[in-house]
């Protein structure tokens, strides 16, 4: 890698590389900045050749960190979050106040609470009010600042960006899974009991898996994913849910991972903010917040 010092620190492109790379996407990185795409691309281009590494690599229609990206992207997220900090520290009335986000109750529960409470508690003077909206909904209530919408809502006059797209695996509780029996092919997750939420997306992954797709065996049928998850936990059966869902459970052994992921949901994940020129002080810190929170998972 090439010598960098604060003499010769491309603040421009550091800018750029953390926008796209929180989107993994040039375009949208771009109309973040006000640029063009081809200034975006080519700040990176120059990032690449002073520190001497490669940040971006293809991955399908769009772009994937390498690991050399992921390790800069942790350190610039973190200088530009405290360089924020620090201009708002001039003013600091600024952030004072109230900002109201949407998104649907299972949103809500499964993960969006948690970012909500690490954003409060880097912004204590910012008083969060969560609003309910649905899964699909179109159109997006005035009042509410910042919305994740599952489905993409009918916004023109907003800034709607897609966020992510679940994958779902099987998981259960270990107190589910028989001592000793339990041989890890998927033929095994019929000899339990499965739990439906109103997506009800086992005769997709069953039909992946190579399995009968017809209803066998014990079943619970519950509203939503939130629900499907609570019941998983109390071993009520496995149940499909996205890893950024029960990432904590995973993580904490409160629930296993059955299978990899191989049902994808057929509609994504949108954040809803409003243009850049009308959107808070308060809005902005929270969309970049969740922006980067998904950007290093």
């Amino acid at each position: 890698m090439k010598q960098v010092s604060r003499r010769n620190l491309p603040l421009n492109a550091l800018r750029s590389f953390e926008a796209a790379a929180r989107h993994c996407h040039m375009r949208r990185a771009a109309e973040e900045l006000g640029v063009t795409h081809g200034a975006v691309s080519r700040q990176i281009r120059q990032l690449e050749s002073q520190l001497d590494v490669r940040l971006f690599e293809r991955s399908g229609r769009g772009l994937a960190l390498t690991e050399q990206g992921r390790r800069l992207l942790s350190v610039v997220s973190d200088a530009l979050d405290r360089l924020a900090e620090g201009a708002l520290a001039i003013d600091p009335g600024s952030l004072h106040g109230g900002l109201v986000i949407g998104a649907s109750p299972s949103i809500s529960a499964c993960w969006l609470l948690a970012l909500v409470g690490d954003f409060q508690r880097r912004y204590p003077g910012i008083e969060v009010r969560l609003e309910d909206i649905q899964p699909m909904q179109r159109a997006i209530p005035a009042e509410i600042e910042v919305a994740v919408c599952f489905g993409e809502p009918d916004a023109p006059r907003r800034v709607v960006r897609e966020l992510f797209r679940e994958r779902y695996a099987p998981v259960a509780s270990p107190a589910l899974i028989p001592q000793g029996a339990w041989s890890g092919r998927a033929t095994d997750i019929l000899r339990l009991p499965l739990i439906h939420d109103r997506h009800d997306r086992w005769q997709r992954w069953l039909a992946n898996a190579g399995l009968d797709p017809s209803p066998s065996g014990s079943h619970l049928h519950v509203r939503d994913s939130y629900l499907g998850i609570c019941a998983a936990r109390d071993g009520c059966g496995v149940f499909l849910a996205d890893r950024i869902e029960v990432g904590a459970d995973l993580r904490n052994g409160v629930l296993v991972a059955l299978g990899e992921p191989s049902v994808e949901a057929r509609l994504s994940h949108y954040l809803v903010t409003d243009q850049p020129e009308a959107a808070s002080t308060r809005a902005r810190l929270f969309a970049e917040h969740l922006e980067r929170e998904f950007s290093m998972r």
